[in-house]
């Protein structure tokens, strides 16, 4: 049967669309569908692998309300990177914020690791004056930290380039929910916890 030239384009573009949805049906890595969670649900479970909700400015609020004593350029700069690193490997930017906040003592960097390593999340930094690991910028040593984030929150691949040197070390998906990351990322009985403390600290400016 033949058809007019136009309807004959777009049973070509349909089927064309019809093949493309089976094959990312098939997908082996299908893409996780990410959702956002309210912090004030007590007992509530949250997945690393979700959607932050601060904004930029939330995020400084919720910084500037413990430690008002820092470059405003600096912390808008990390505040917004965050954002976006987490945006791209489907990590919760507020989550990572948070442990950024906890690893630092609010960019303080009055632990083994120091400011200028860039390593925001402590990578590495295994106590007793271990320094752990270092970065050449803030955005590399940003994007490390949430790599090294995804490696225990899910096994999807990553989108950018692998920048976290201990990102093979994790065993993938051990830890889908921050309370998780206990006795992983840290050794601290209470990390899961105090991590989510921030994060019902920062509900109140979202």
């Amino acid at each position: 049967m033949k058809y007019p030239k136009a309807t004959g384009k777009l049973l070509l573009y349909v089927s064309l669309i019809t093949v493309l949805t089976i094959v990312s049906c098939q997908s082996p890595n299908p893409q996780p569908i990410l959702r956002s969670v309210k912090y004030d649900i007590p007992h509530g479970s949250i997945p690393i692998a979700s959607i932050g909700r601060a904004q930029v400015n939330q995020l400084i609020s919720f910084f500037n309300e413990t430690n008002t004593r820092i470059d405003i350029n600096y912390l808008r700069k990390i505040a917004l990177i965050y954002i976006e690193e987490a945006a791209i490997e489907g990590i919760n930017s507020d989550v990572a914020f948070c442990q950024m906040v906890h690893e630092t003592n609010y960019l303080r960097f009055d632990g083994d690791v120091k400011m200028w390593q860039n390593n925001f999340g402590g990578i590495g930094a295994t106590g007793n004056g271990e320094p752990g690991e270092s970065f050449p910028s803030v955005e590399i040593g940003i994007r490390a930290h949430i790599q090294h984030l995804k490696a225990y929150a899910n096994a999807q691949p990553l989108h950018k380039k692998l920048v976290d040197p201990r990102f093979y070390r994790v065993r993938r998906a051990r830890a889908p929910y921050v309370e998780y990351l206990t006795g992983l990322w840290a050794t601290d009985p209470q990390y899961g916890l105090k991590l989510k403390q921030k994060l019902r600290e920062m509900e109140k400016y979202l």
